[in-house]
């Protein structure tokens, strides 16, 4: 995890930086867009640079309906991906 509690999406938002990139780029941005007016919540995975900044904005694999915010499983399904503590990732 690179940044927690960003601003400016449906949601806050979490920048994680990536092993293996994924067309390009290695770091992901998710977010948890809670249910709202009859339609359930999603949580949205997008491709990101290192400074949270997002070109495109649609959902890439990882992202999926849901009204539980689970960070570890969007990021498992978006490639297999783990999060890992900084002292165990070095």
């Amino acid at each position: 995890m690179v940044a927690d509690g960003l601003g400016g999406w449906a949601g806050p938002a979490t920048l994680y930086r990536i092993d293996w990139p994924i067309n390009g780029k290695d770091h992901l941005l998710v977010f948890h867009q809670p249910a709202m007016y009859g339609q359930p919540g999603q949580l949205v995975v997008l491709l990101s640079d290192e400074n949270a900044r997002v070109k495109d904005t649609r959902p890439q694999p990882g992202s999926h309906t849901t009204d539980d915010p689970n960070h570890h499983l969007a990021l498992q399904l978006a490639g297999g991906y783990r999060i890992v503590e900084p002292e165990a990732a070095a």
